[in-house]
C-alpha cells in the first residue's frame, strides 16, 4: 500500500492490551494494518476483541501500513470458544546427540517427507481437518527476512519449525506476530522441519 487510506472499514484481527499493539484485517481485503495502543488514547476506555469493527484511516510506513486515526469502534459479536489448549511441558535442553543416520533431528508429529511421492495440490488447497493439524505458538517472525519459527506444543526438542511469507500468504494471512498461536501442517526437509500451511489458532 502506498497511498493514504481515509475513513476505511476494518475489523481487528487481534489486540494484545499488555503489549500495547495488534493488526487489523482491511474489509476491502487489500490486506492488513499494524495497530498500536497511541492511537486508541483520544477514544478513552475501548476494548478491542478479535472481530470488532473500525472506522479508521491507515496510512503506510517503512514495516508497512499502520492505523494512524480511528473515528468509531463498534463491538464484535460474541465469538466461538476456542479448543482448550494442552499444558505444555516444561522444556528442558539437552547437549544435541547426533542421529544415527546423519539426517537433522525433527520435532514430535512432523511427518518424514516420502522419498517418492506423486504431485499434489498446493497446501493452501488441500482440505485439511483441524484434528489433522499441529498446534503451536509463534517463536518469532522477522519483517526484514520474511521468515518465523514456530514452537510446536506438544515437543519438548526445542527444534522450531520454519515457515516465510509465501506460506503465510498461501494460507491466506499477511503477517503474524511473535507469540501467537497457531496451527499448522509441516514436514521434514533436509534443513529440518518446515511449515506446509498456517493458520491463526
Amino acid at each position: 500500500m502506498n497511498d493514504e487510506l481515509k475513513n476505511v472499514t476494518a475489523t481487528v484481527k487481534w489486540y494484545k492490551a499488555d503489549k500495547g499493539f495488534g493488526f487489523i484485517r482491511l474489509s476491502d481485503g487489500s490486506g492488513e494494518a499494524f495497530l498500536h495502543s497511541k492511537v486508541l488514547a483520544p477514544l478513552g476506555e475501548v476494548t478491542l476483541t478479535e472481530g470488532t469493527v473500525l472506522v479508521c484511516d491507515v496510512v503506510p510506513s517503512p514495516k508497512g501500513p499502520q492505523v494512524a486515526a480511528i473515528h468509531s469502534v463498534t463491538p464484535a459479536a460474541p465469538a466461538e470458544p476456542k479448543p482448550p489448549r494442552e499444558p505444555k511441558a516444561r522444556r528442558t535442553r539437552a547437549a544435541a546427540v547426533p542421529p544415527m543416520d546423519g539426517k537433522p533431528a525433527k520435532p514430535q508429529g512432523v511427518r518424514e517427507v516420502p522419498q517418492r511421492r506423486v504431485e499434489r495440490l498446493p497446501p493452501a488447497l488441500m482440505a485439511i481437518s483441524p484434528d489433522d493439524m499441529i498446534y503451536g505458538t509463534v517463536r518469532w517472525y522477522n519483517l526484514d527476512s520474511q521468515s518465523g519459527l514456530i514452537d510446536p506444543w506438544n515437543d519438548e526438542t526445542g527444534i522450531g519449525v520454519y515457515f516465510d511469507r509465501t506460506i503465510l500468504r498461501q494460507s491466506g494471512l499477511d503477517i503474524v506476530a511473535d507469540g501467537e498461536d497457531v496451527r499448522f501442517v509441516a514436514e521434514q526437509g533436509d534443513s529440518g522441519p518446515f511449515a506446509l500451511r498456517v493458520e491463526l489458532a
